[in-house]
């Protein structure tokens, strides 16, 4: 399907006019600008004010029309009076693609729908791809480090997209993601979708070779049906995952005065969902955690999944809530039994979940790791447990009674647990199944430190802190392959 070409410059843009920059420390003026700095942009930005000056040590002009040169994008920082004006500017500059910030228009109805009206008249006159009104800015990591948004968020290069009609809750999805170090390759913060909607942008993720994973946050969809063909020709390719709001008649009513979205029918939303192949997710932990697994980790050929567990009570737990997720706890059969029998001591308890009793080794749990992946009997393993050697090792290095002593052993520890990271993320890449990670250990690894938890977030892969997330999202991934082969 054919894509708005014009969106190259709104994600790529090598030049940027901020219209309405500040020096005034309070105003979207001056923010904007101080976040596209500091987030290192590379191409060139010109200040729009009529006050002239320098703005951030770069020189401002008066408008649009007084830059010399092309501008690929405009961001329009100015009341909505005024912003349609300033789009009407951009026209006759020939300037592509406009990001309108202010609030104002279509949501609070009357004097500020016909404004939005206007405001799309404008656009539309000048063939301009225009984003909002009443959204929160554009980032896009590459090719240009483009970080142009509200709030302060800086998340590295990745391969999620993030589309939200909440400038908030778009930001939240980007805050997650960085402090997760997890990256994301667009984020567009959509707002009132005066001209550019949902599918537009579904269609140019579809297409765009830095996106593997799309995530989006919508109050209400305007156009379904249409959204409903660009959301399969999407998902044909690449997953998305959906968080809708406003399910209740209070949220559907916040909604309204929120970005003017009608909700609609929750029930009719669930239908659309399941015949376009939409993954959808309840909260924004959920889409996080689905939608992380989807960017680093192959998809399971199906619902059959083995546990290895380094206690009897988080096996039991996770059992439990992949029966609750749909997913399928099988018997091991014999030859993946023989396999653990040559690594783990005869008292094991030969079933599954794999319950790694007090006596066997790390490396052994390693090893058991890799015999369920490679049995033929299962899809997907679930680990349990991991980043336990690194938690221990601090109580050693901390303590002075053990001298020397007490340093090498946590080293060794520590040493453990990330070679037992490599030997998984080699597992995922050579047998081509997912291993979904969750441990207690995840709880305040960022506090403690745990340098092996925190590694494989840079590699791209969650230690989920409980057994149902890690389920869950392997149920979602599950969901997905169905869909694809139907």
């Amino acid at each position: 399907m054919a894509f708005d070409r014009r969106l190259d410059a709104l994600f790529q843009p090598r030049t940027v006019a901020i219209i309405g920059a500040s020096t005034n420390l309070a105003k979207w003026g001056f923010n904007f600008m101080l976040h596209l700095q500091h987030g290192g942009y590379r191409g060139t930005c010109y200040p729009i004010n009529p006050g002239g000056g320098d703005i951030l040590g770069l020189k401002s002009h008066p408008s649009v029309l007084d830059v010399p040169g092309e501008i690929d994008l405009a961001f329009i920082l100015i009341p909505p009076g005024p912003a349609v004006e300033a789009v009407r500017q951009c026209g006759r500059k020939k300037i592509p693609t406009c990001v309108v910030v202010a609030a104002g228009f279509g949501e609070v109805g009357g004097d500020g729908a016909r404004l939005q009206d206007a405001l799309r008249q404008a656009a539309l006159e000048a063939n301009i791809a225009l984003v909002g009104p009443n959204c929160a800015g554009i980032a896009s990591p590459e090719p240009m480090s483009l970080y142009c948004t509200m709030q302060p968020n800086f998340p590295p290069a990745g391969r999620i997209a993030i589309f939200s009609q909440s400038g908030q809750i778009g930001g939240s999805i980007e805050r997650i993601c960085e402090k997760h170090d997890i990256g994301i390759s667009r984020f567009v913060s959509t707002g009132n979708e005066a001209v550019l909607k949902a599918p537009d942008y579904l269609d140019y993720f579809a297409n765009d070779p830095l996106t593997t994973v799309v995530v989006g946050y919508v109050e209400g969809i305007s156009e379904g049906r249409r959204f409903l063909v660009a959301a399969r020709n999407l998902t044909k390719k690449k997953p998305l995952v959906l968080l809708k709001a406003a399910r209740s008649s209070v949220g559907a009513g916040a909604a309204k005065s929120h970005t003017g979205a009608m909700a609609g029918s929750d029930a009719v939303f669930d239908g659309l969902c399941r015949q376009a192949g939409i993954i959808r997710v309840s909260s924004l932990d959920e889409m996080f955690d689905v939608a992380s697994a989807l960017a680093s980790q192959p998809l399971p050929a199906g619902n059959r999944v083995g546990i290895v567990a380094n206690g009897g009570g988080w096996g039991v737990l996770t059992a439990d809530a992949c029966v609750e997720a749909g997913l399928d706890v099988v018997p091991l059969p014999e030859e993946t039994l023989q396999a653990l029998d040559k690594r783990l001591p005869p008292w094991w308890n030969r079933g599954n979940p794999v319950d790694m009793v007090g006596g066997i080794s790390r490396g052994s749990y390693f090893k058991a790791l890799e015999a369920l992946a490679k049995s033929p009997a299962l899809d997907a393993v679930i680990g349990l447990g991991f980043g336990y050697a690194d938690s221990v090792a601090s109580v050693f290095r901390n303590a002075s009674c053990l001298g020397d002593t007490g340093q090498k052993v946590a080293d060794d520890m520590v040493a453990s647990d990330m070679r037992g990271l490599n030997f998984i993320m080699d597992i995922i890449a050579h047998e081509r199944k997912p291993v979904i990670l969750a441990s207690e250990n995840a709880y305040g690894a960022d506090r403690d430190q745990n340098q092996a938890i925190l590694e494989f977030r840079k590699r791209g892969v969650i230690v989920y802190p409980s057994p149902a997330r890690a389920a869950r999202v392997l149920a979602k991934m599950c969901q997905y392959r169905r869909y694809l082969e139907s």
